[in-house]
């Protein structure tokens, strides 16, 4: 049986997306899992967040060099902290490397992803679980493959908030940095008249086009490789999930995606970059409408 090698970082939860895109863009790892979370009847029980897993192909020809793996590590790090972010937000960044069967990675992080409401209508569920929908909630079945966007981090689920708050039926969204299309697909489930939704990683392009099969909203969406400068038109809707730095790097590209009155929802912000954030969306004359918090992650929402 082949095997994998998982790379285990000791992180604040805080930085969980930071340390989880170096393990995917950084050094390549085929899977990530950023939190440990055991729920009973939709409530979460317990909760792993100071942990972020990668998982790698072991090659016996190339034996994992694990100092090599921490000095990659804590440059990164390092180039963080110089960004403006303060180093008690990333925590120690110390990470330990086990050899696991890939039988054991692949389904591992299953046991730690449950049906779980996620605002006050939609509930994510796992495609490989059961869950019949109560009064008015609304069932998004997810499979998020190597994509992100579960539901289960604190950025989604505000995402999905502030969706279900400022979404008229019949709006169209433009949703930047797809992922598994969790977004695009509550937008549509929640009444938009279509969605578009980008993404940089071609990999998760057929992850989220299988998403939107599976809960019947295909011919509602259009998911492409790309990113907000190469989205056509414009809407009533547009919806980031990404990183501060990021955001604000493209934020003249997602003034562009607005309609006059249209609402633009940002997360994936720590507490600490709130402000940074919203600068940047005021000086193309964004009007700050609400910022919507969980732990140390907000979820901005402003106006054109």
């Amino acid at each position: 049986m082949n095997k994998h090698i998982e790379i285990s970082v000791n992180i604040n939860p805080l930085a969980t997306e930071l340390a989880s895109d170096f393990l995917i863009n950084e050094i390549w790892c085929s899977g990530v899992l950023m939190e440990e979370t055991h729920y009973e009847d939709l409530q979460i029980v317990s909760e792993v967040k100071d942990t972020v897993k990668g998982y790698l192909w072991l090659n016996q020809n190339k034996p994992v060099n694990i100092e090599q793996l921490q000095s990659q590590l804590w440059d990164y790090r390092r180039k963080l902290v110089e960004s403006g972010i303060s180093e008690t937000n990333l925590g120690s960044w110390n990470l330990s490397v086990k050899e696991i069967e890939d039988e054991e990675w692949a389904h591992s992080w299953k046991k730690y992803w449950h049906p779980m409401k996620v605002s006050s209508k939609i509930v994510i569920c796992p495609t490989w679980e059961k869950y019949s929908v109560k009064d008015d909630e609304i069932k998004i079945d997810l499979d998020p493959g190597s994509a992100f966007g579960t539901g289960t981090h604190a950025t989604t689920r505000l995402c999905v908030q502030a969706i279900e708050k400022y979404l008229t039926p019949g709006d169209k969204i433009a949703d930047i940095g797809t992922g598994s299309g969790i977004l695009s697909i509550a937008g549509v489930k929640l009444g938009a008249q279509s969605a578009v939704g980008v993404d940089n990683d071609p990999s998760v392009i057929d992850v989220a086009n299988d998403n939107a099969t599976k809960n019947n909203v295909s011919d509602k969406i259009t998911f492409y490789e790309g990113s907000a400068k190469d989205v056509k038109g414009q809407y009533e809707v547009v919806v980031a999930n990404i990183l501060a730095h990021v955001l604000i790097d493209i934020m003249s590209d997602l003034n562009n995606l607005l309609k006059p009155a249209s609402k633009l929802i940002l997360s994936g912000i720590i507490s600490e970059k709130e402000q940074d954030v919203i600068v940047s969306a005021q000086s193309y004359g964004l009007k700050h409408i609400e910022t919507l918090t969980e732990e140390n992650w907000v979820a901005i929402v402003l106006e054109k």
